[in-house]
């Protein structure tokens, strides 16, 4: 039988934690471990009691996402790792159904249904409607379709890749989904299955830019992405996985490049971060 774990990360936003926490409690089949990576311990504390949810709660909050991918590898003992932002929500059946496809791939992705802010169904990003498996050899093909890397809650990952990778994922910054999908193509090939089994909530995150009051936490997103993917074109020799790499990379810097000089954020890429 496969062990399966949820990681719910939290920090600093709470307006959706109810529904989240709800969705774990009320799975047709029990996660074998919860694991709570937030900044704000008792507020979790409360809504998981509220539901009766039995979880290991880590109160770390100066660990960067990716950093909190690599303390799951080194805490939990399940064979796969489903993260869930708090803003997201997994449909009662998914861990069942997820179960019968976690059989050696290094990550599998599904579909997902969209929301707004208020839980409202909408129509948002058609995804593909058929089963794939990602290869090394493939992904750059199929990336210029579909963004097979994005939304980590539509994410089975193998503990064991945290594992390797974890000294690795300490040294990153943000880009979450797109370093686990790399890393993933670099330990075997990766299942995508069109089921949607997570509500995917648009709008709230400080990745998507649906309005223009936003475009100020985007640009401060980017810079940190632009880290993110000139590291890992350092750390990944194989030259199909970084011809799937460069164009984000690219995407990203020339983004942050031209607006950082409007908006002041804690965090700027410098030159010798794209100097390589």
């Amino acid at each position: 039988m496969t062990s399966l774990a949820v990681l719910l990360t939290v920090y600093g936003r709470y307006a959706f934690l109810d529904e989240a926490i709800s969705s774990i409690a009320f799975q047709s089949r029990e996660p074998d471990e919860v694991l709570v990576f937030t900044d704000n311990k008792e507020i979790v504390k409360n809504v998981l009691d509220k539901y009766g949810v039995d979880a290991e709660i880590y109160q770390e909050p100066r660990l960067s996402l990716p950093a909190t991918y690599a303390r799951v590898g080194e805490l939990s003992t399940a064979d796969y790792i489903l993260p869930l932002e708090d803003d997201d929500v997994f449909k009662p059946n998914k861990l069942e159904i997820l179960e019968k496809y976690c059989k050696g791939y290094s990550l599998i992705k599904h579909a997902a249904n969209f929301i707004d802010e208020r839980s409202r169904p909408i129509n948002w990003m058609k995804q593909p409607a058929n089963p794939v498996i990602i290869t090394r050899e493939n992904a750059w093909y199929l990336h210029l379709s579909f963004p097979y890397h994005v939304w980590p809650s539509t994410f089975a990952v193998k503990t064991s890749l945290l594992r390797k990778h974890g000294e690795t994922l300490m040294r990153l910054k943000l880009h979450t989904d797109f370093i686990i999908f790399v890393l993933a193509l670099m330990e075997g090939n990766i299942l995508y299955i069109p089921e949607r089994l997570t509500y995917y909530r648009v709008g709230s995150g400080h990745s998507q830019l649906t309005s223009c009051d936003k475009l100020s936490k985007v640009i401060c997103t980017w810079n940190k992405y632009v880290y993110d993917d000139a590291f890992l074109l350092r750390y990944i020799h194989d030259k199909n996985v970084k011809k799937l790499i460069l164009p984000t990379y690219f995407h990203h810097l020339l983004n942050a490049y031209l607006l950082n000089s409007i908006y002041d954020c804690e965090f700027k890429l410098q030159a010798h971060f794209h100097g390589d």
